[in-house]
């Protein structure tokens, strides 16, 4: 019986985008340990706006490249990951 070849292409994350160097790749550690207890979420917005991708933060964090998406997206939407505030019911007159 023959099989029939894959016809899309699966991405490697090893070839998901260019590797930061040594040197950026230092820098960005000493990015986050000068960060010291700050949370996922900044720390991440700041490797982004040092232009790291996704998949280069991810490894930087010690995380999967989905986790460091959604933790930016979270970010853009205005949520530092928490449940939504209750709304206060209004008294009436």
């Amino acid at each position: 019986m023959k099989t029939k070849p894959r016809r899309g292409k699966v991405k490697s994350l090893s070839n998901a985008g260019p590797q930061p160097t040594r040197a950026e790749a230092l820098l960005a550690q000493l990015l986050l340990h000068s960060m010291g207890d700050a949370g996922q979420q900044k720390k991440a917005l700041a490797l982004r706006a040092a232009g790291f991708s996704n998949v280069s933060i991810a490894q930087l964090m010690g995380t999967t490249a989905d986790v460091v998406a959604q933790v930016l997206y979270q970010a853009r939407r205005g949520r530092a990951g928490t449940a939504k505030p209750k709304r206060l019911k209004r008294s009436k007159r």
